[in-house]
């Protein structure tokens, strides 16, 4: 890989002290947080959605999982890790950075690239979306899984317009999982405005629920980090 490269180990493990239950997944990210690299950047909403998905592992296991916007993939790689049954990892295909660097991220995480799709989503494309919807979505998609998606208020409508899409051809159980950054006071009164436009439900989840207030802090301390569920009404 690329010098601009770098290769992360996070672990994930219960506080119990009697449940000895941990994963270590590797990610690669880049430190050139240009327009075109970002999204390969480990952003603090990762590491929270990540462990949201390991606390709730059992939710998980035997599940087939959609990640859109995966950039580095951690939630993805997590969902793998702990028993996922089919896991479809979507990114823009504007970055070609991304492809080379999820492939060798997949290599560095053993016992999972069976269970792992990659696929190329442009959500302003809609042949990209109906391609996307005719090859998986027949696969009985159980979780869509979003980090830091709503990144900018311009893609808000777009994406949630992708998810009414998905939601429309998935089963009627379909729910989006996301972690967002609030970065100023508009983000959610912008998010939550959209929602009720377009008749979805959503669940704020408190980070200490799921024991996300306290996971890697030199990663997340000082970002508003917050996690929520959507589903169609």
């Amino acid at each position: 890989m690329s010098q601009l490269y770098s290769s992360r180990q996070l672990v994930f493990s219960d506080d119990d002290k009697n449940d000895k239950a941990s994963i270590s997944v590797t990610i690669l990210e880049t430190f050139d947080t240009s327009s075109s690299s970002y999204g390969l950047y480990l952003w603090p909403c990762s590491p929270i959605l990540a462990q949201y998905i390991w606390y709730h592992r059992n939710d998980f296991i035997g599940k087939n999982i959609l990640e859109i916007g995966a950039g580095t993939s951690l939630p993805g790689l997590v969902a793998a890790k702990i028993g996922a049954h089919n896991v479809v990892l979507c990114d823009d295909p504007k970055p070609d950075k991304w492809l080379p660097l999820i492939r060798e991220a997949i290599t560095k995480n053993q016992m999972i690239a069976d269970r792992i799709r990659i696929e190329f989503l442009d959500w302003y494309d809609e042949k990209s979306i109906d391609e996307l919807i005719q090859k998986y979505l027949s696969m009985n998609i159980d979780i869509i899984l979003g980090s830091d998606i709503f990144f900018h208020k311009k893609d808000f409508e777009t994406i949630l317009a992708l998810l009414d899409k998905l939601f429309s051809h998935g089963q009627s159980s379909l729910k989006f999982i996301g972690t967002i950054e609030r970065r100023s006071r508009s983000t959610m009164l912008k998010l939550n405005h959209l929602i009720g436009m377009w008749d979805f439900k959503l669940e704020m989840v408190p980070l200490k629920n799921f024991n996300g207030e306290t996971i890697y802090p030199n990663i997340v301390a000082g970002h508003d980090i917050l996690l929520f569920s959507i589903t169609k009404e």
